[in-house]
């Protein structure tokens, strides 16, 4: 009953601050569009310059191509070199057709076209290279058969749309923020208006009181959970193929993780700044090596051995699984396990750390 008491108590006094109820109960919803909407990997919008003669038919048709395909918008450099078009910033690429146009050179098989592209943004630059190669092979090649037929199948994400991989990412991304932050400012916001000692006064067990601050968060953060998936499926059309049940369990545990985060976080803070620098740097360095944005395949072998004992990381695997996959349950077991023993970890170090501070 007394823990019972407690926990009603965080609750009450958590929803009755509205600037506080608002940040739990709307900021997810509002994080999920801004982050889902402009946190994407397609490559669009790329101003295309050309400079070809009127009469190079095979060099129109390349650009014509290009800009039928929707991912390239028309500007207008002839006032400047190709070079300074692209330094200048009014061109992200620009297509150069040789002396005597591309169509005679094309003819006699030696035509050769220039593509300038603005690398100051790498990935972006990549993603031109391939999109004007694919297109000039499709416009110059002749109609041949080609010797061997390629059938390909994308399969969990069809339409290959980088939303699809992003928003998991971002739901978890957000569910760490808003729970961990959560935790600790309201430890925090305790001990800065004096009223932690009340508490530590208070006739009640010690794990009373880290469970009576964890317990509402993690109850807050489920809930949160089915408010971010349910504004995904709403706006983004997010699939979900997986077991609900187990959906629920594996949010539990990684919500679980989360408040211990924020429950061994608060001990090294006396006040409620403190805490959202502490938060936001730790958050940023998990969300780094998370894979939400960055594939971890793609890191050095001692960062990915990091990933490991990140709960973020696992979660992150996790839904993506659940939701294009289906959940395969042997994967599910593998990071489940792993996360509950990051966690387990995180919770043993927040009880002996709590332990201290109140001595």
């Amino acid at each position: 009953m007394k823990l019972l008491g407690f926990i009603k108590k965080e609750v009450i006094q958590t929803l009755r601050d509205p600037h506080l109820a608002v940040m739990i109960l709307l900021a997810p919803v509002f994080q999920i569009l801004l982050f889902g909407y402009a946190l994407t990997n397609d490559v669009t919008n790329i101003r295309l310059g050309a400079y070809f003669s009127p009469g190079d038919v095979v060099c129109a048709d390349i650009y014509n191509a290009a800009l039928a395909s929707g991912r390239f918008t028309p500007v207008d450099t002839s006032n400047l070199r190709p070079e300074d078009a692209v330094q200048s910033g009014k061109a992200d690429a620009v297509i150069v057709a040789p002396e005597g146009g591309l169509t005679r050179g094309h003819g006699t098989a030696t035509g050769k076209l220039q593509l300038l592209i603005d690398a100051s943004n790498v990935i972006r630059a990549i993603a031109i290279d391939g999109f004007i190669q694919g297109i000039t092979r499709k416009t110059c090649e002749p109609p041949s058969a080609p010797p061997l037929t390629l059938a390909v199948r994308t399969l969990f994400n069809p339409t290959l749309d980088t939303t699809t991989f992003t928003v998991p990412g971002v739901m978890a991304m957000i569910l760490m923020i808003l729970v961990m932050i959560s935790t600790c400012t309201s430890i925090a916001k305790e001990k800065e208006s004096g009223t932690f000692e009340t508490i530590i006064s208070a006739p009640i067990k010690r794990s009373h009181i880290i469970l009576g601050k964890t317990v509402p968060f993690a109850i807050i953060g489920l809930l949160n959970t089915f408010e971010i998936l349910i504004a995904g499926r709403i706006f983004f059309d997010l699939p979900f193929v997986g077991n609900i049940f187990i959906f629920t369990i594996e949010n539990l545990a990684f919500v679980t993780c989360a408040v211990f985060c924020g429950i061994l976080l608060s001990t090294f803070v006396k006040n409620q700044q403190q805490s959202m620098l502490c938060c936001f740097f730790v958050i940023f360095i998990l969300m780094m090596l998370s894979g939400s944005f960055f594939p971890i395949e793609n890191m050095p072998g001692w960062l990915r051995a990091l990933s490991h004992v990140n709960p973020l990381a696992h979660h992150t695997f996790l839904i993506r699984n659940m939701l294009l996959k289906g959940g395969n349950i042997s994967y599910v077991i593998e990071h489940m396990v792993e996360m509950l023993l990051a966690g387990a970890a995180i919770a043993i170090l927040a009880f002996r750390r709590f332990r201290i501070t109140l001595n």
